[in-house]
């Protein structure tokens, strides 16, 4: 799912920028956000139903997730404080970074699914344990 979501985000930061350019109205920007926002929540739910999930995919994860509301938050009230040019474009900054790092938390989870996913082939079927 990390490798649905990568690319997804990648388009994102596109979009962001068109909208930075007044070259797309924000409402791409928005809802494309809401489509992401599902993505992440899906990979978020395929992660927690593993059965072996490392913990620092899952917390990767839960990050991600917590981070796109919070993104979203701060996409929300750059427009709200569109008569303040000056706050504006300081939450806009911090928005844009915000994405960054969100980019880049996906960028690992995608690269730690992938390497566990390497690992658990060459690891071949796990033993089944006789149940009493």
């Amino acid at each position: 799912m990390f490798r649905i979501l990568a690319p997804a985000l990648g388009i994102q930061l596109a979009l962001g920028g068109l909208v930075t350019y007044n070259f797309i109205d924000p409402s791409v920007h928005i809802v494309w956000g809401i489509v992401l926002g599902v993505i992440a929540l899906v990979t978020l739910i395929f992660v927690m139903r593993m059965p072996s999930k490392p913990k620092r995919l899952v917390g990767l994860a839960v990050g991600i997730g917590v981070d796109i509301l919070l993104q979203g938050l701060l996409g929300f009230t750059v427009l709200g404080t569109s008569s303040n040019v000056n706050l504006s474009n300081g939450i806009a900054w911090v928005h844009f970074l915000n994405a960054l790092v969100i980019f880049a938390m996906t960028l690992l989870a995608t690269t730690m699914a992938m390497m566990a996913g390497r690992m658990a082939q060459h690891m071949g079927p796990s033993p089944q344990v006789p149940q009493p």
